[in-house]
């Protein structure tokens, strides 16, 4: 089959610039190669497998069995999009022989440009859902120059740096993130996810102290927003920008007390003028697609979709009992 990654990568940079070329051309002869022509529409992919030890920190991030594909296209939309579905439809085969029906604990993954809007009838029937939006928000022209002073008061509570010391409040509050997040099915809760992540922040906050800022009332941890250089970010495997030198916001969460009355935005604002007077030229994240509150407080401080990760799960859906049929 022709090779396509160039043609794909104009087709990528001509819908969103901000995205980074594929790289290197897919293997041919690697096991999860697939491949489809359709008229003038080629599309290739690497389908891939993670199995995930249930007893590691790794095992909130989504089911226990993961089937992703990485995907490149090239054409004309009707016939491109007619090759993407012969390759989707290959790739669920694949799936079907190896996975449980109905079992919730396996996924299929596939992550696409979110303005490469062709694809997403294909993709919904098949049982794909949008699941996560990866955003960025660029160092604007008027950014600060300089970071704001802390330990600094904000409606009558204080932000401040974390310490170490704030490690296990952190996993706790991290904890109620995760289960608030288990609702739209890019997480999972799992037993002792309190301790695995009271433990990294540990680790990271003895090594890089300065990237979280923790809002305290009355003595107590009520929110936080932590950030680490995109470069080291927990998804290593999705470099989608074509710049780099940016920074990551891992996770911002305020307790229900602190909402509706503008601290989030607040609190918020101090983070981007610590980064903007630092000269991170932008900041990622991704938040859950179905969050009602999600999408349009990112959008608000900023943020635009980059990536969209499409997803099923269960990966092989369960037959409907003919009685609801």
């Amino acid at each position: 089959m022709p090779r396509i990654t160039q043609a794909h990568d104009e087709r990528v940079r001509a819908l969103d610039p901000a995205i980074a070329p594929a790289g290197a051309e897919l293997d041919e002869d690697a096991p999860g190669y697939l491949a489809a022509i359709a008229g003038d529409g080629r599309a290739e992919a690497i389908a891939g497998f993670e199995a995930v030890d249930p007893a590691t920190i790794d095992a909130v991030w989504g089911a226990l069995r993961r089937h992703t594909l990485e995907l490149r296209s090239a054409g004309e939309d009707a016939d491109r999009i007619a090759a993407v579905e012969r390759v989707l439809d290959a790739w669920l085969e694949r799936i079907a022989e190896t996975e449980t029906p109905g079992d919730f604990d396996s996924s299929a993954r596939i992550s696409l440009p979110t303005r490469d809007i062709a694809l997403v009838n294909a993709l919904y029937a098949r049982g794909f859902g949008p699941t996560g939006v990866r955003a960025v928000r660029l160092r604007p022209r008027d950014a600060a120059t300089t970071a704001p002073v802390l330990p600094q008061r904000l409606d009558g509570a204080v932000v401040r740096l974390a310490t170490a010391a704030d490690a296990d409040r952190l996993g706790v509050l991290d904890a109620r993130l995760l289960e608030l997040d288990a609702h739209f099915a890019g997480v999972t809760v799992r037993d002792g996810a309190d301790t695995g992540f009271a433990a990294e922040y540990r680790a990271r906050l003895e090594r890089a102290p300065e990237t979280t800022w923790v809002l305290e009332r009355d003595g107590e941890i009520t929110g936080y927003i932590h950030v680490m250089p995109d470069a080291e970010s927990p998804e290593p495997d999705s470099q989608v920008l074509a710049m780099g030198g940016g920074q990551y916001l891992v996770v911002m969460y305020l307790d229900e007390s602190e909402r509706g009355a503008g601290l989030g935005t607040a609190f918020l604002q101090l983070a981007h003028d610590a980064l903007d007077a630092a000269g991170a030229p932008y900041v990622l994240l991704s938040y859950a697609a179905a969050n009602p509150r999600s999408g349009p407080f990112w959008s608000r401080s900023g943020y635009r979709p980059v990536i969209t990760e499409w997803q099923r799960r269960p990966a092989v859906f369960a037959p409907i009992p003919a009685a609801r049929r």
